[in-house]
Parts: structure tokens; sequence; C-alpha cells
């Protein structure tokens, strides 16, 4: 279906609904969970899980930035022990593990904190699933490989990835690994996902809160146990 060109959101919750138009073929699926990567993939996967009719999950994730420049991504560790990092930036950049090592354990203390802060226990049983993944958009796509991996982990059955924005290269990069993408928007030059949004504020735990609490299909996190 042709999709008018949405740039730029007003919101978050401009994005997940707009990506709820495009996605209208899982609308109500018992086999099918929205995955919203924390914070960012929940404010958009709220608005997209309610207008589906579907269970949204959180998922921890955190990049792993360079030591010299945090903002600058190397890789990314996700909740079910899924890594993605980038070995040729790495080599290029002169960097080992052993340089990276103090930024990832800080990053699953980090991890840590916010499975108590969101009550998430053991990771939900996802075998045999249709799982979407979203998030407010992707840069390099680091933390979305990740989670790739701890879906595929999870033994889900299909693995969409659904994206308000990225860049074209990421998202050719993204359709190599997922069964499916949906990426609204791939704008150049492409500087952040921010850039794309009249309305992006930092989020807090207390808004994600917010959003697992809000009415919705979604919520709370279904017995299961840890891939790790």
């Amino acid at each position: 279906m042709d999709i008018p060109d949405p740039l730029p959101y007003m919101d978050r919750a401009d994005a997940g609904r707009r990506l709820a138009e495009a996605l209208q073929g899982f609308r109500g699926r018992k086999d099918t969970v929205v995955i919203g990567l924390l914070r960012g993939g929940m404010a958009v996967g709220r608005p997209l899980a309610d207008a589906l009719s579907l269970p949204l999950l959180p998922w921890n994730v955190r990049k792993i930035g360079h030591p010299a420049n945090p903002e600058f991504a190397l890789g990314a560790i996700a909740e079910g022990g899924g890594t993605s990092l980038d070995e040729d930036v790495m080599e290029s950049e002169g960097l080992a593990f052993a340089d990276i090592e103090p930024i990832i354990e800080e990053e699953m203390r980090e991890m840590r904190r916010r499975r108590n802060v969101f009550a998430m226990q053991d990771i939900p049983l996802l075998a045999g699933k249709i799982i979407l993944i979203t998030d407010d958009g992707a840069a390099t796509g680091a933390t979305l490989f990740a989670v790739l991996e701890d879906m595929r982990k999870a033994q889900a059955e299909r693995i969409v990835i659904a994206l308000p924005v990225a860049p074209r290269d990421t998202a050719e990069r993204l359709r190599r690994e997922a069964d499916e993408v949906v990426v609204l928007a791939t704008p150049a030059p492409f500087y952040a996902v921010g850039q794309w949004y009249l309305s992006f504020p930092p989020l807090r735990d207390e808004d994600v809160l917010e959003l697992l609490e809000r009415k919705g299909k979604g919520g709370k996190r279904p017995a299961g146990k840890s891939l790790k």
C-alpha cells in the first residue's frame, strides 16, 4: 500500500498510530505480540499495540558507547543476552574488547535497575509467536540487531521490525536479518532520530510506567523462563 510521507512526526504517539495503519494485517491476532524497546519504543509501542488490539511488552536493551564518546554506538546488549558489536568500527578505532568491557558492565547494571523498576522478572515465553519489534527510530540499528538475537533464541515464529524512521542503509541491513521490516520513512541526510519529530523529549522511568498502566491489552509480562 502507498504510505504518504509522514515526516515530521508530531511525537512518538503520532508515529505509533501511523505505524498501526501500515500493520493492519496483524490486528487482533492471538499469536502476535508488540515488543517496545526501552524507553522510546514504549511510547511508540503503546498506541501501536492499542490500535492493533495486541499485547505490549517492554524489552531491555542498552547501547554500548565509544569510551571517548558515549553517543557513538559501537553495539548493544539486550535482555536475553543478545549482543551486537561493530567489529569493523572497533578495529578502525583501535579498540579491543577490554576497552569496552567496563562500559558493558555499567550498561548491564542499568538493565538490572530497569528490570526492577518495571517489574520485569523472567523473560516471557515467545516460542511460536509473531513478534513486532518497535522503537522511535533507528540510526545504526545496533539495539535492534541485539534484540533480533534475543528473538531467535526465544524461537519466535516470525520477527517483524516496525519503525517510524531510519536511514535507508540501516533499513536494508535490518531486512537481511529480520523476516519483515516496515520503515515508514528513510530520509537523507540522517543525523539523529530526534530530528524527524516536532516533540521528542527524553522519557523517564515514570513515563514508561504510565505507558505500561495505560488502558490497552498490554502491560504485564506473561510468566516465562529466562533465556540466559
